[in-house]
């Protein structure tokens, strides 16, 4: 009886630490997603107050051939429409100047900035120059084209950075990027997605573009 009962008491110990530890796993990931949600509204709210105005009376809207508007495309076109908006001199003048953007011009400016970054280093490369604070203007510009692919792509590669953003802070104490190309292989599937349908956003740019030309041009 003794020993019967020494049993069932420690399997009843037991029980009640694993149910400990799975309550316990719940509320960190609980706190996780909690967390995440945070840094993402957070991230929201500072980025409306940055980027998402836009200054009708102040509204800049360079001069172009109407030859050139009507024959260029894909990214030919959408360079050609960038580079007379594309003059921010530093982080300051970019906040100025993205209130004399119209809703399509910060479409162009931003999902540009994106594609910048991830044909040249991917998505890693994009989180590591603290570019995340870009994301909430990139996602209003791909919600106005109507790009959903890139806009579930864009979410899942900020999920992921999150999970590991600790990883990246004690890698930039380090200067040292090369270990996050090594370990997060998560990335390469986002990235190689990227070059997969990254062309179809310009064509939805375009596309956008040509229904709204008053939004980025005056013709001369």
């Amino acid at each position: 009886m003794e020993v019967s009962t020494i049993f069932e008491s420690s399997s009843a110990n037991k029980h009640i630490n694993i149910m400990r530890f799975l309550l316990f796993l719940n509320l960190l990931l609980l706190y996780s997603c909690g967390n995440s949600q945070n840094q993402k509204n957070s991230m929201t709210e500072k980025s409306v107050e940055l980027y998402n105005i836009f200054d009708k009376e102040d509204h800049l809207r360079p001069a172009f051939n109407k030859t050139k508007f009507d024959t260029l495309h894909g990214w030919d076109f959408g360079w050609e429409l960038l580079k007379p908006i594309n003059i921010a001199k530093n982080d300051n003048h970019e906040k100025k100047l993205a209130k004399r953007f119209a809703p399509g011009q910060k479409a162009l400016y931003f999902i540009w900035y994106l594609d910048a970054q991830l044909t040249n280093g991917g998505f890693i490369q994009f989180f590591w120059n603290y570019d995340r604070q870009y994301i909430p203007p990139i996602v209003a510009g791909l919600e106005l084209i109507g790009d959903t692919s890139m806009l579930k792509l864009v979410d899942k590669a900020d999920e992921e950075y999150l999970k590991h953003v600790k990883e990246f802070a004690q890698q930039r104490k380090k200067k040292d990027w090369e270990p996050l190309y090594n370990k997060l292989k998560s990335f390469d599937k986002f990235d190689e997605t990227y070059y997969t349908i990254h062309d179809k956003t310009m064509e939805l740019i375009e596309a956008y573009a040509r229904k709204h030309p008053d939004e980025f041009v005056k013709f001369n």
